[in-house]
């Protein structure tokens, strides 16, 4: 189904909020605020999840330049995965794992086994991210609630190993994901350049979460952005939310919207009015089949009244009168 969002509404949209917030829009502003696209379903996604979901954008979403950024991976994956993020020094071959055999003894080994080794040599390849964090540094050290706060605002992106991301709903709680800054998975195992391409595109997209609501909300733009660049995001954040993440695609959507933060929600596309079904007529009384009628209680018939034997004869002459009869 082609998309019935009109880059010309959008467009209009965009203007009246960079309007409203005093920028033309493209101008370098210390203070940038960020544009939310919302969009309204009928009925709430089937598979709602806090992990966050990359969004392709056309215009990267953050520039690369300057940006911190912290990767969580498994202890035995530190060293090589430091050595090429950090230091830019490509690592050894990929190990093969030991074998599963069904004991604990080697589900264990297979933890503990590098997927590679590090290899001392010169940095031939880019810096990646700033930090490698081991899941059992972030389990002690990270363990107050103001040490995970500072560890938080140091840096601007947190990744993490897809390995070890059910663990980390617990060991960053409230402080990460009410601010929604909980990590976004990676393949670390797929070799060096697939693990930058990773980092490279959620950087420059845009991150979705899936709510247990009917409502879903993403940032897809700054005031930094031309109206150009801000049209175009919004068009294709839209059509990618509504192809890939929305049951039943355009039909169970009702309303799309962008706003900033302290702007009113600007509608650009609103689903048709649907007439409500008809009510189901009542049939009449007359079709209806025949109640039965209540029969009315009927007494039972009195017992006849028993004669009185007659005052003055005695038991004696009763008998000897019905013996004679």
């Amino acid at each position: 189904m082609t998309s019935p969002l009109d880059a010309a509404q959008v467009r209009r949209a965009v203007a009246a909020l960079l309007q409203h917030n005093g920028t033309g829009g493209g101008a370098l502003d210390l203070g940038a605020q960020q544009f939310t696209l919302q969009l309204g379903l009928r009925r709430a996604p089937q598979d709602p999840s806090p992990k966050p979901r990359v969004v392709a954008l056309p215009h990267a979403l953050h520039s690369s330049e300057g940006r911190q950024r912290c990767l969580i991976v498994k202890d035995c994956d530190k060293p090589w995965l430091k050595a090429l993020t950090v230091e830019g020094e490509a690592p050894g071959p990929k190990k093969p794992l030991p074998k599963r055999d069904g004991t604990r003894a080697a589900k264990m080994a297979r933890r503990a086994t590098p997927s590679r080794d590090a290899r001392a040599g010169a940095g031939d390849l880019d810096k990646v991210v700033d930090k490698v964090l081991a899941l059992s540094k972030l389990r002690t050290s990270y363990k107050q609630f103001a040490a995970r706060r500072e560890l938080r605002d140091r840096f601007d992106a947190f990744y993490a190993d897809e390995r070890v991301l059910p663990m980390l709903g617990k060991l960053l709680g409230s402080t990460f994901f009410g601010r929604k800054r909980q990590p976004v998975a990676v393949r670390v195992t797929r070799g060096p350049e697939a693990l930058a391409a990773q980092i490279q595109a959620a950087d420059a997209g845009a991150r979705l979460v899936l709510k247990p609501g009917t409502c879903v909300a993403l940032v897809v733009a700054t005031t930094d952005h031309s109206i150009d660049e801000v049209t175009a995001n919004v068009v294709a954040a839209c059509d990618a939310v509504v192809r890939d993440h929305v049951p039943r695609k355009w039909k169970n959507v009702l309303s799309v919207v962008v706003k900033l933060p302290d702007s009113a929600a600007l509608p650009v596309w609103n689903a048709a009015l649907e007439a409500p079904p008809p009510a189901p007529k009542r049939a009449a009384q007359s079709e209806e089949a025949p109640s039965a009628k209540k029969k009315k209680k009927v007494a039972p018939p009195a017992a006849p009244a028993r004669s009185m034997p007659a005052a003055g004869k005695s038991l004696k002459a009763r008998m000897k009168k019905a013996k004679g009869s």
